[in-house]
């Protein structure tokens, strides 16, 4: 009798489980989406931070930008829900901005990251929104709506082979209940625990969850199917996780990255005893080469820039660009006077470098700003400042040079 209930358990043990893996798929999705378009809003407000506003030619560039390299459409919204900038179907964008069930316009209202779940229209499309506001410190300047739809489908059409596996291994389970002796079915069923149990770590954030059983047949081949799903999906968070802190265009750290590696290094700095340096690097005059040569021979300048520095620098030292023609350095265990001899070694590299488009030849220079922990400042902040201070006193001198403030500047 034992058996048979177990054999007549077995089926719903699997759909259960099939259901739950459902569920846990499109709760990673769900948890990505917002990760990954609270990453680009932050991105957004901190332009805006910078005295920007919410400019509709370079948010759509971004976005656009944006789409190539992860795909999924993102739109914009302003306070009163006006769209910004947005990579969205005309249809479906302004399908969106209705917020039958207001909850955008809550989102605007409280800054709360939701996921709506827009219906199909007479099209047959549906679709899965991440909301998140774009914040100032000023308050809430606007939403970015991410359109996760294709993630969520992505993620749930490679769970398929495991879910179909899940209901295989059930009816086989059952059959096999029926046939073999007690203690073969005791091992199954708790190598199906297993799966279950590793299945909600997986959903609860542990990316290195992996099943292992001991039975062999279908259950074998259903944790061995789990654990390629597990592997996907590992790999496309590395992605995004990449994404998220990497410049596409030079394939350096982005603002945000570093940001935090210069509060991580100042922290190392602090607790050491040993210097600091941060360099911030402006093309000169790179407007000028775009309105000559045209954005493309702009985007290659950029990218040289940024293979110079790669070669350039130490291995230990961190080179990101923080955005537009703005470059940044930061050297561990190097005081100022090294700091301006490194600057100046980049300076003439830059000078002597060309680049080739369209049969001719692009030349640039580039302005520096030098300072260095302790002596220029004792927070990010303050080191950051007075290296602009700095960078703009080269604008000011003529360019295509390396300057540090003054020693004796008052209120350090």
């Amino acid at each position: 009798m034992a058996f048979i209930l177990v054999a007549a358990l077995l089926p719903l043990i699997g759909l259960l489980a099939e259901r739950h893996q459902r569920t846990a798929v499109a709760r990673d999705a769900d948890i990505q989406a917002r990760r990954l378009a609270g990453v680009i809003a932050h991105e957004v407000g901190a332009e805006v931070e910078q005295g920007r506003a919410l400019d509709h030619e370079q948010l759509q560039r971004r976005l656009d930008e944006l789409r190539r390299h992860i795909g999924g459409d993102v739109e914009i919204l302003d306070l009163r829900r006006d769209i910004v900038a947005n990579t969205m179907p005309a249809a479906l964008a302004r399908r969106v901005v209705t917020d039958p069930e207001g909850r955008i316009a809550a989102t605007l209202r409280d800054g709360e990251i939701r996921t709506v779940n827009v219906s199909a229209d007479a099209a047959g499309e549906a679709m899965r929104l991440a909301v998140v506001p774009i914040r100032t410190p000023e308050g809430i300047v606007g939403a970015l709506l991410l359109d996760y739809t294709d993630l969520h489908a992505q993620l749930l059409n490679s769970s398929a082979p495991i879910r179909r596996s899940t209901l295989g291994a059930a009816m086989a389970g059952m059959a096999v209940s029926l046939a073999l002796a007690y203690l073969l079915s005791r091992g199954l069923i708790r190598d199906i625990r297993h799966l279950t149990f590793t299945a909600e770590q997986l959903a609860g954030g542990d990316y290195a969850a992996r099943a292992t059983v001991t039975s062999r047949g279908e259950l074998r081949q259903l944790a061995t199917a789990f654990n390629q799903m597990a592997d996907r999906i590992a790999e496309r968070r590395a992605e995004l996780t990449d994404l998220a802190v990497t410049d596409a265009l030079t394939e350096l750290p982005n603002r945000r990255h570093m940001r935090s590696s210069l509060t991580r290094e100042l922290q190392r700095a602090r607790r050491e005893g040993r210097p600091l340096g941060l360099v911030i690097l402006d093309l000169d005059h790179f407007k000028a080469v775009n309105d000559e040569y045209g954005h493309l021979a702009g985007d290659a300048v950029l990218r040289r820039v940024g293979e110079v520095l790669k070669r350039e620098l130490r291995s230990s030292d961190v080179a990101g660009r923080p955005g537009g023609e703005e470059f940044a350095v930061l050297l561990p265990d190097t005081g100022r006077d090294a700091a301006m001899a490194i600057a100046e070694r980049l300076r003439a590299a830059l000078a002597k470098e060309t680049v080739r488009h369209r049969d001719r030849t692009v030349t640039f220079t580039a302005s520096f700003g030098v300072v260095s922990f302790p002596d220029d400042g004792q927070d990010a902040e303050a080191l950051v400042q007075r290296a602009d201070d700095a960078l703009y006193a080269a604008k000011r001198a003529g360019r295509d040079q390396v300057q540090a403030p003054p020693v004796d500047r008052p209120g350090l």
